[in-house]
């Protein structure tokens, strides 16, 4: 499943290898400043971000199959309909609305809904693995784009990655699945009959502590008393124990199991949405809800009740903005702007990719050794001066100095993802994945908002130096923020009921 997962994140990839290769040319071609072709860059880059919630949520409703597939049929119908625009506006409508739209419905938010359901084992690994699928795609489509796009024009490049989105759709359709329990098996790390779903409704289990209590519909006498059955005593929850750190993952398969298995308990309004973890000592509340943008909006609700939430949503939104917003979208025009031939430039960029990939799954597989509040620290700040030495190092030709930014840039580029989903699961519990969806949609935010005031910054100044000066100082923020996250997950009202 995670391979499958993989080819269709590198699908989807496809079109973000396109933006920094063709803005010269529509530049030359329509005459568009940098700043209005950055805008629907913006614009697909925040749509990515603010879909991505919502697409989790649709996931457990509708299922990861049907939204993927639909997805990446958004992906290839923008990236196609961009051949025949004639205006700015329907590069904004195409570039920026249907394809964010499409590559938001899959982004790290499936990565994280993948893992939660299929792994209980090595999750950190293999989000790595997964986040890795889109540096893969831009490692195979970004040389791909900017021949295409010296050879034959733009219009062909972008053909190319409608073509690459529809490929896919057949190998998800065919193969993808939802849960474990759809071919028969269980999560990946569970043992026994501890990690086979079927086996949380029988009343030994049920009792059995190693395997965390299941929410009752009625008074437990084998649990302590809640706060509202015994008016002064501290508020503990039966599904409390829920959330230690030796329960935890059992009380999430024990939920995923029954949210299938249950018929009865699926038409009851109190398991409408998965429960809302309070942190560690903290009761796990159920939050009432309907559709799928009620669920991500509840989560949302919570979620931003608490500090942690604002923390990660701080620095994942300069993670955004230091790398698909600035890198990512200006770094080939301003290579260009040296003296640098454009498929120079993006070979650099492709090459930032290969070691991408090195580094995310080498960050998944430290998030599940190291504590990932010192690991996004020293991401961040480890960026952020490689940031400052950029303008130093941008000339006519590729030089040492250069080789080492690209091959560090390329360790560094989404290592974040892995310590960031590993802090939301720990913090948020089972709306872990819908949670890192809003986190993910700040990452854009900032993406969007940095690639549109950078193509301002290049039209006014006429250099981007001010831009790298000021994403490095971000990058240092960033880095200090990570370590005033907590340790232990909050308990505030927001989860007290």
């Amino acid at each position: 499943m995670a391979a499958v997962a993989f080819v269709a994140l590198v699908g989807a990839a496809a079109f973000r290898a396109a933006p920094s290769v063709l803005i010269d040319p529509l530049h030359t071609e329509f005459g568009w400043s940098r700043g209005t072709i950055s805008a629907a860059v913006s614009v697909n880059l925040v749509l990515y971000g603010l879909t991505a919630p919502f697409a989790a949520a649709l996931m457990e409703r509708f299922g990861m199959r049907k939204v993927v597939a639909s997805a990446l049929l958004l992906v290839a119908a923008g990236s196609g309909l961009t051949v025949f625009m004639n205006a700015s506006w329907q590069l904004i409508l195409c570039w920026g609305v249907l394809v964010g739209l499409g590559t938001g419905s899959m982004a790290l938010a499936f990565v994280a809904t993948v893992v939660g359901r299929w792994f209980d084992a090595r999750q950190g690994l293999v989000t790595g693995v997964l986040t890795a699928g889109g540096a893969a795609g831009q490692l195979v489509f970004l040389p791909l784009v900017a021949w295409l796009t010296e050879r034959h024009g733009w219009r062909p490049a972008t053909l190319s990655v409608t073509f690459a989105a529809l490929a896919v759709v057949p190998l998800v359709l065919w193969l993808l699945r939802d849960r474990p329990e759809d071919v028969g098996t269980t999560r990946y790390g569970a043992s026994g009959h501890e990690g086979d779903a079927r086996d949380v409704h029988t009343p030994q289990h049920e009792s059995n502590p190693r395997h965390g209590p299941t929410p009752q519909h009625g008074p437990n006498p084998q649990h302590e008393p809640d706060s509202r059955s015994a008016p002064g005593a501290p508020p503990v929850h039966g599904s409390q124990r829920a959330h230690s750190p030796d329960n935890a993952s059992n009380a999430k398969r024990a939920h995923d199991a029954r949210q299938v298995h249950d018929p009865q308990e699926a038409h009851d309004p109190r398991h409408a949405r998965p429960v809302a973890a309070s942190g560690a000592g903290g009761p796990v509340v159920p939050v009432p809800g309907g559709g799928a943008a009620a669920r991500a909006l509840g989560a949302l609700r919570d979620a931003s009740r608490t500090k942690t939430f604002w923390l990660l949503a701080g620095t994942f939104a300069i993670c955004g903005a230091s790398t698909n917003g600035l890198i990512g979208t200006h770094f080939v025009p301003a290579a260009h702007d040296h003296g640098m031939p454009v498929t120079t430039a993006a070979g650099l960029l492709a090459v930032i990719g290969v070691f991408d990939l090195v580094g995310t799954i080498a960050s998944g597989w430290f998030t599940d050794r190291f504590d990932p509040r010192g690991l996004l620290a020293v991401y961040y700040g480890l960026r952020g001066v490689s940031l400052l030495f950029l303008p130093l190092l941008l000339v006519g030709s590729v030089q040492p100095p250069m080789l080492f930014f690209i091959v560090f840039y390329g360790l560094d580029w989404v290592a974040t993802v892995p310590p960031t989903v590993a802090l939301c699961r720990k913090h948020f519990g089972a709306d872990g994945a819908i949670v890192f969806g809003w986190v993910l949609a700040a990452h854009q935010v900032g993406a969007g908002l940095v690639a549109f005031l950078t193509g301002l910054v290049r039209d006014v100044t006429g250099s981007y130096d001010t831009a790298w000066y000021t994403s490095g100082a971000l990058c240092a923020v960033a880095a200090l923020m990570a370590l005033v996250i907590r340790r232990s997950p909050e308990r505030t009202a927001a989860f007290h009921g």
